[in-house]
């Protein structure tokens, strides 16, 4: 049985399926074997993948069979919910496989899915009902009951019975019609009646009630009728109660007579008549309701009034269950190419999803209703990749939060003050040594940015926007200058390679390659760690943010670590988890397409010489060797003697590739586009066309194909970034036009002489001071500063400007401390801060400032021999 044909797993997208799965563990047992015992403690329930299980009640010494369970039954769940012992014994029939969980994932699975913690409720309230049922039976079966009390009835009642058995329900109004007689004198004379049938007086019946027999019962009264009367008469009488319920124009009631005989058509029919004849300020009946819960989606969808009308009144009656059939007619009209209505129904998603308290979920549903993109309307999976976007934001938002050293309003206003007055400070100072007026008060421009930027209140791009209005207004530069780095061919290089990103992001092809890396590694906990390395290598280039890709590698390895039964924090968790943070975002520097802010810091660099994608590898390669060999030692030494509680069963990798089915259009396409684009940046000498112009190519045939459109690109594209760059490309340019670079290069220079005499020392007085720095001012603005101002100095010391961006790029990023390093708090937040401790991330910390140190200081000599470096 696949787990997707599970009815506990019926509300779960595929994606949530196929990580769900990664977390399942799977016992096998032979026939005969008891799974466990009456009065056992229970941590865990199961679910009936093959086979079969009895179901004991223990008394004494013996065992009284209770039931047969089979595939996609569960059991066990009732000590996890309760808290209480086992209350009966199972054992196997024959060869049976089941899927085991636990209570830390059992307890996730009811807070994540509403529609989980519904299947129980329904589930507990079915046996509630039955077991009301069972309290009837005595030492006779429950055939012989149903006889006995159907003989103690007088013959025009006992015909009622029977007749009331082939009908959902029938109001008094149906039954004098049939059968001339008032059932409330019949109901209170004759206490037989009312322990086979009960009267709803609630029901939308004009007041009168409703009869309806027992679900306990019906069978048997149901089997007993066809008995006595024959197929033919219980057709008629049902026929009859339809023409009654037509020509009184009572439709909710003709639609539930229709459902219960599984007519589903006729009873949509009946729906949409009740829409045109109801008041349009009710939010339906719940007789309509209950009467449609099992109709197929696909049917339902067909009869748009009715679904709306149904959705709106399941937010008040059950939003679990309408969030359920809305999310099957949206699979519908998906596969159908019908996406019209979509927007509406997402809407009404995101109702449902607030009324259950997931506001999560209320934020995806909204974001695919406003969506006009076909891409998100026409995918399948659009909901599931907007969701996954939606977690990865969640958890950078945490870690942007996290890193700010000060908060509160009065943060935000002593840095306001601050900043205004280091402004008119350097107004009015003298000039010092070779500097003009205006490099004075640009200096204290950039100082009071960089007490902005320190206290990460105000956004860094309107903190970058006010330093250019007051480059202008205080007239420092002419406007062109100060807006000269959007004109920067780099600038437009980062506009392309994010809308690439966008588009292989939203696919959902990185999921789909991480679980291909890991699937060709050993299950063990060894095994899976080399698979992650390796898919942190090969998504590398592909995804130019490093937040981005280790809010997706680490949720993985927290599946896995889950998989092979890992406690939280414990050291095989920490283990996986710190080697997806350290392979899937660390290793951003050692590619050009690795990070944007690889292009970006490079892009400062006055008059740089170009660099090709090929190139930008060849150079870093040797230090990549050192820098994994550096790190994989130390994880290894960290968690040394790891062993998994239990492997990754073998097939979970391929079920969870089975529900992500085939590769979509847009998949392929990203994929083609972003590889081809890469192929011609590493072919760059070749044909000497730039990178620029490149990704220009990629990104017409993703907007021709229809990958992305105007939505994609308004959302998937970092704006704000980008105007933070321009001006960030623009500050390079004006200090290098007032002077400021060559004053700052000689006073560096005359404090760093003992540096500047050798490279090796440079590039090591470098990363200590990137570390000191991001101390205080963290990611890209403490890029801007380091570049600014030590790019001179490289010049001097004789080492190529590639080499001391790239090292300050590895070294802007320590997280000694949690709050230094945007993506070392991505990575914690994305694992719900369970896959590793702040205490664990410290150590690894330490031997990631050691890895940055052997790259500078073993790649010298190779970079000697490429001619990066010259002199001593």
């Amino acid at each position: 049985m696949k787990v997707s044909d599970i009815a506990l797993f019926q509300g779960l997208s595929n994606v949530e399926l196929s990580k769900l799965l990664g977390r399942l563990a799977k016992r096998r047992l032979h026939a005969g074997e008891a799974l466990f015992e009456q009065g056992d403690f229970g941590e865990s329930m199961f679910i009936i993948e093959h086979g079969e299980a009895q179901l004991y009640s223990q008394v004494g010494e013996t065992r009284q069979p209770l039931a047969v369970l089979g595939p996609g039954d569960s059991l066990g769940e009732m000590a996890l919910l309760t808290g209480e012992t086992r209350s009966a014994t199972v054992v196997a029939i024959g060869e049976m496989m089941l899927y085991e969980i636990d209570r830390e994932t059992f307890d996730r699975l009811i807070a994540e899915h509403p529609s989980i913690s519904a299947y129980f409720i329904r589930m507990l309230s079915r046996r509630l009902t039955a077991t009301n049922g069972q309290l009837h039976d005595t030492l006779q079966t429950k055939s012989e009951w149903v006889l006995q009390e159907l003989s103690e009835l007088s013959e025009p009642l006992d015909r009622i019975v029977l007749w009331l058995s082939e009908l959902p329900a029938a109001p008094q109004a149906l039954i004098d019609h049939t059968f001339h007689c008032r059932m409330d004198e019949e109901y209170a004379r004759h206490p037989a009646f009312a322990k086979l049938a009960f009267h709803e007086a609630d029901e939308p019946s004009g007041g009168e009630g409703r009869y309806r027999i027992h679900p306990a019962f019906k069978k048997e009264l149901s089997d007993r009728s066809a008995q006595r009367f024959g197929d033919d008469r219980k057709r008629a009488w049902r026929e009859d109660a339809a023409r009654f319920y037509r020509q009184r124009q009572r439709w909710p009631e003709l639609a539930e007579l229709y459902a219960d005989a599984g007519d589903w058509l006729a009873a949509l029919e009946a729906a949409e008549q009740a829409e045109s004849s109801q008041d349009p300020a009710d939010d339906g009946r719940p007789l309509l309701f209950e009467a449609l819960r099992g109709a197929p989606a696909a049917l339902m969808g067909e009869y748009p009034a009715v679904l709306e009308r149904w959705l709106a009144a399941s937010k008040a009656l059950d939003p679990g269950a309408g969030l359920r059939k809305l999310e099957d007619v949206t699979a519908c009209w998906i596969d159908q190419g019908d996406t019209e209505r979509l927007p509406r129904l997402y809407e009404r998603g995101a109702d449902l999803c607030r009324q259950l308290g997931d506001d999560e979920r209320a934020m995806t549903y909204l974001r695919l209703a406003e969506a006009a993109d076909p891409y998100n309307r026409t995918s399948a999976r659009g909901y599931e990749l907007t969701r996954q976007e939606l977690a990865g934001r969640r958890s950078r938002e945490k870690a942007e939060r996290a890193r700010r050293l000060a908060g509160g309003p009065w943060a935000g206003w002593v840095s306001a003050i601050a900043a205004a007055l280091c402004v008119l400070l350097f107004v009015y100072l003298p000039p010092v040594g070779d500097l003009s007026r205006h490099g004075m008060i640009f200096i204290g421009i950039g100082i009071a940015a960089v007490l902005l930027w320190i206290v990460n209140i105000v956004p860094d791009y309107i903190v970058a926007l006010g330093m250019v209005l007051l480059w202008v207004l205080g007239g420092l530069i002419e406007p062109e200058q100060a807006l000269s780095g959007f004109a920067s061919p780099t600038w437009l290089y980062m506009i392309f390679i994010m809308a690439l990103s966008a588009a292989i992001t939203r696919s959902g092809i990185l999921y789909r390659f991480s679980l291909h890396a890991l699937k060709r590694f050993p299950p063990h906990y060894r095994g899976q760690l080399w698979g992650i390395v390796a898919g942190g290598i090969v998504l590398n280039p592909l995804i130019p943010s490093s937040s981005a890709k280790v809010s997706l590698g680490v949720p993985i390895a927290r599946t896995l670590s889950e998989s092979m039964g890992f406690r939280d924090r414990s050291g095989g968790a920490a283990g996986l988890g710190l080697t997806a943070m350290i392979f899937y975002g660390f290793t951003a520097p050692f590619l050009l397409t690795g990070s944007y802010t690889n292009a970006m810091a490079y892009g400062l660099v006055p008059d740089a010489p170009g660099v090709s994608w090929l190139s930008w590898a060849l150079y870093a390669l040797p230090g990549f060797a050192v820098f994994a060999a550096v790190m994989l030692g130390a994880l290894g030494f960290m968690f040394r003697g790891t062993t998994a509680a239990r492997p990754i069963e073998a097939g979970v990798l391929d079920e969870q590739l089975r529900l992500l089915g085939p590769l979509t259009k847009a998949e392929r396409v990203s994929l083609m586009t972003v590889v081809g684009c890469i192929v011609l940046m590493m072919l760059q000498p070749l044909h000497g066309i730039d990178g620029t112009w490149i990704l220009m190519g990629g990104f017409a045939v993703l907007v021709l194909s229809g990958t992305l459109d105007r939505n994609a690109v308004l959302t998937g594209i970092d704006w704000p970034f980008l105007l933070f760059l321009g001006v960030a490309f623009s500050f390079a340019n004006a200090a290098e036009a007032l002077g400021i670079s060559a004053a700052l290069s000689d006073y560096l220079g005359a404090h760093m002489e003992a540096f500047i005499a050798s490279p090796t020392l440079f590039l090591c007085a470098v990363i200590a001071l990137s570390f000191l720095v991001t101390l205080v001012v963290r990611d890209d603005p403490a890029v801007i500063l380091l570049v600014t101002a030590l790019i001179p100095l490289a010049e001097k010391a004789g080492v190529d400007p590639w080499i001391a961006v790239f090292i300050i790029l590895l070294s802007t990023d320590p997280f000694f401390f949690a709050y230094q390093s945007p993506t070392y708090l991505t990575a914690y937040y994305s694992s719900e801060e369970k896959a590793f401790s702040h205490r664990q991330g410290q150590l690894v910390a330490l031997f990631y400032a050691a890895a940055v140190v052997l790259v500078a200081v073993l790649s010298v000599p190779y970079w000697r021999w490429l001619g990066l470096i010259q002199g001593s």
